[in-house]
């Protein structure tokens, strides 16, 4: 049975899809956003936290790892774990006396989380709702993401998908005929700018989300971009952006995702530096503006999150 990487899954979610749905997250992106949320979302493996409300600094991590992976940096304050030597037996996370250490990622096979997703199928029965995969980037675990659809579909369960589309073909193939709706993220349109904010061009992600549009498969696409003021959301690439969703056919509509500082805590616990300190939500006026200009160019859209 293969096994799955997971970050978490959120339960009873109304935003990731219709009805009440499972949002599974899983581990490992391709992609470095400098406002992603979930930043605990991005490498494979595990991550180590540190909530440093909590932290009495008794050191009890440090001395109770068996592999000696632990230490801290005292100039700066910060908890460091060596993964090179880490096992993942999260004996510093069970001792932890303030439950200050937190661990990020599990290992879980697909019919564990059958088991646990089928739990709440009346949920997804009265509300028509489902399961949602979300990541990180789902797709880079494209063996355990499309033995997982398979197995929602086979129960009767909607199924959908968040990607960001930076994968290889093959990958989105082998996953495709189990998803149900595809949410596929876009987030600027200038393949040297998108680098600069996410670490990779669009190039592909633009050549495959055009593949699925020709695809045989049957399924409404909903395209998102997060707006960020002073990154992405300047007048020029949001017209970009309608300009080439008008030519999808299977688009369902646009969602325009205002930008939030809600991941902001977990950068510290990760003793990560958030890149866009001091850039505010964009106002409710400003993205009716810019739902504005795509309605005006004959677009289905609406502003999520």
């Amino acid at each position: 049975m293969t096994v799955g990487r997971i970050l978490r899954i959120e339960k009873l979610s109304t935003f990731d899809g219709e009805g009440l749905r499972s949002v599974i997250f899983l581990k490992g992106c391709p992609l470095r956003c400098q406002w992603c949320s979930t930043p605990e979302s991005q490498k494979g493996t595990t991550d180590f936290g540190i909530h440093k409300k909590k932290c009495t600094h008794c050191f009890t991590c440090v001395e109770t790892c068996p592999e000696k992976a632990i230490s801290h940096d005292g100039a700066r304050d910060v908890f460091t774990t060596d993964m090179a030597l880490c096992t993942d037996c999260r004996q510093c996370v069970d001792a932890c006396p303030a439950t200050a250490r937190i661990a990020y990622g599990y290992n879980a096979t697909v019919d564990e989380m059958l088991r646990e997703l089928g739990k709440d199928s009346v949920f997804y029965y009265h509300s028509g709702g489902g399961v949602t995969v979300s990541g990180g980037e789902p797709l880079m675990q494209k063996d355990f993401v499309a033995e997982l659809l398979e197995g929602c579909v086979m129960q009767g369960i909607n199924t959908a998908i968040e990607t960001s589309g930076h994968v290889p073909w093959e990958n989105i193939a082998k996953v495709l005929p189990w998803v149900d709706t595809l949410f596929y993220d876009l987030k600027h349109m200038d393949s040297k700018i998108h680098k600069q904010i996410t670490g990779v061009g669009n190039g592909l992600i633009l050549e495959n989300l055009t593949k699925i549009d020709e695809s045989s498969r049957s399924l409404p696409v909903i395209v998102r971009m997060p707006v960020i003021p002073t990154v992405n959301d300047g007048d020029a690439n949001i017209k970009s952006l309608g300009l080439f969703c008008r030519g999808l056919k299977k688009l369902k509509e646009i969602q325009l995702l205002p930008y939030h500082r809600l991941g902001i805590e977990t950068y510290r616990r990760l003793s990560i530096p958030y890149g866009l300190e001091g850039v505010n939500s964009p106002t409710d006026g400003e993205m009716n503006r810019k739902m504005a200009l795509l309605k005006a160019m004959g677009l289905r859209v609406r502003i999520g999150g």
